[in-house]
């Protein structure tokens, strides 16, 4: 968030008076608008003019002096919040009295220092709200911290080996080396399925790597990692042929960002690069903390436990190269490894269960190829295509979570959401006048999972959308601010069902929506 103050600040709870650890990412300052204009061309400047507002600011102030080169200069200095502003419409009428005089007119906008901060906001609710204000002075300290190659905070200890850019991950006496090494070959397949080309080279080492920190604390910590492998380039062939390597190579910079915020429980990864290469699959490979027989994977409503073999057929070899939504796991002997992802939707367990390989991306030139290596017909029309050969920036993001216990000690679906669902910022209560009180929730589920919240098109009834992911049955509690909740269980198409009261069961796997009266 932005904050026009300047020095050291940090954010307090209205309830409560909880000091939040804070940390300053940037200060803005110093010059806007800043042109230099004759005669009538004035009023273009003029038109930027509204009341106390000028270039989208309100005025504080301006300033006005005749320069040694007889050039006249304007300045004017945004107000801070609350800080009395004025009318600028004097200030225009001279401005064109100058025009139509022919005067040389200088116009310098002076911002108002803005600093740009970070902040753990304290115990936020689940479906409600909690309102902050701000703090002269530096907030408390973390364990977050970020030096050399190393990135730590209270429950995580991140290595970078310089030499090639793997991590080293430690979290609860569980240690994972040569962890997120990526792993380009070529590929020869299609929308539908990976084929190697029949003429392939791994890359699995950089060229060179250099390591930057780039933030250190207290709230947020990161270290940047810039990777540059040689890849050689790919032939698409034909409809027909798969994809041959050829000996030409292009240099390509895989520049990761590895963050960890205070708190958390597992390693955020970024990876940018500027993708030019066709034809080919890149993943990131992750060392497990004990040999696996099998993933459980997150998909819709259910968590899908599968076998390192996938089934095959007559027409099509199996790949266990498997879907997942939000997560896939790893567990074994206690221990074990999940990755939390944002629709990096493909991956494998490899090296007889003893890796997890993640698909950063897939750049394919064909809708349907024949004749593959793992498919001999074709799964669709032999269309050449563009768009699937990913020719542009791209930008993936994934978390690395080590942990004890099963996946369900693990709580990733927790994980999952703290990952990708971010909170989102709004004016709130604590001051005079609020609609609210300070902190509190419209709403509370307990006992299932919520895959949706929303408010029904026609009478603007808030409906909620449940599920049970086990082969358990479960209860589901739903409440509201003002208490227990009751309504209807309603279909797909919105067509009553039955009433509840409070609470409602869920049988093994099952979902159900209620709208709430």
């Amino acid at each position: 968030m932005r904050l026009p103050v300047t020095g050291p600040v940090h954010l307090v709870t209205i309830d409560d008076n909880t000091v939040c650890p804070t940390q300053v990412v940037s200060t803005h300052d110093g010059e806007g608008i800043s042109t230099v204009v004759t005669g009538q061309k004035i009023r273009w400047v003029l038109e930027m003019m509204r009341g106390p507002e000028f270039a989208g600011a309100n005025v504080a102030r301006t300033e006005h002096r005749r320069r040694d080169d007889g050039v006249i200069e304007f300045t004017f200095h945004d107000a801070l919040p609350g800080e009395p502003t004025i009318d600028l419409e004097s200030t225009r009428e001279q401005l064109l009295a100058l025009g139509d005089a022919g005067e040389t007119i200088a116009i310098r906008q002076r911002r108002a220092p803005v600093q740009e901060v970070l902040f753990a906001a304290a115990g936020v609710p689940g479906f409600g709200w909690r309102t902050f204000r701000v703090a002269e002075g530096a907030g408390p300290g973390t364990a977050v911290s970020a030096s050399g190659t190393t990135l730590a905070n209270e429950h995580l200890r991140v290595e970078v080996d310089p030499a090639n850019g793997t991590l080293t991950i430690e979290a609860d006496a569980v240690r994972v080396t040569g962890a997120n090494r990526y792993v380009d070959g070529g590929d020869g397949g299609d929308t539908y399925n990976y084929s190697p080309p029949d003429a392939d080279a791994i890359v699995d080492h950089p060229e060179s790597v250099t390591i930057a920190v780039e933030e250190s604390g207290p709230v947020r910590a990161r270290i940047a990692v810039a990777a540059t492998y040689r890849l050689p380039t790919y032939a698409i062939g034909d409809e027909r042929s798969c994809t041959q390597r050829s000996d030409d190579t292009v240099p390509v910079e895989l520049r990761t960002v590895l963050e960890l915020r205070t708190g958390e429980h597992f390693l955020r990864v970024r990876v940018e690069l500027d993708h030019r290469v066709r034809d080919h699959r890149l993943r990131a490979h992750f060392p497990l903390p004990a040999t696996v027989d099998g993933s459980d994977a997150e998909c819709a409503f259910a968590v899908v436990h599968r076998p390192l073999a996938a089934e095959g057929g007559p027409h099509e070899r199996g790949l266990p190269t498997f879907v997942s939504r939000r997560f896939v796991d790893c567990s074994a002997d206690s221990v074990g490894l999940a990755l939390l992802h944002d629709g990096l939707l493909e991956y494998e367990v490899v090296g007889d269960g003893t890796e997890l390989a993640l698909t950063l991306l897939r750049a394919t030139g064909y809708l349907s190829r024949a004749e593959l290596a793992f498919r001999p017909n074709p799964a669709g029309p032999l269309d050449p295509l563009e768009g699937p050969q990913l020719q542009r920036p791209l930008a993936l993001e994934y978390a690395v979570l080590p942990h004890r216990g099963s996946r369900k000690d693990a709580r990733l679906s927790e994980a999952a959401d703290d990952f990708l669902v971010p909170l989102e910022r709004a004016r709130g209560g604590g001051v005079p006048g609020a609609r609210h009180p300070p902190t509190g929730h419209a709403l509370v589920v307990d006992g299932a999972p919520v895959s949706a919240v929303l408010r029904d098109g026609e009478n603007g009834a808030l409906t909620v959308r449940v599920y049970n992911p086990s082969p358990e049955p479960t209860t589901a509690r739903i409440h509201t601010g003002r208490g227990p909740a009751h309504g209807h269980v309603v279909d797909l198409a919105g067509t009553v069902l039955t009433a509840f009261e409070e609470s409602v069961g869920l049988r093994a796997f099952e979902i159900i929506t209620l709208r709430l009266a």
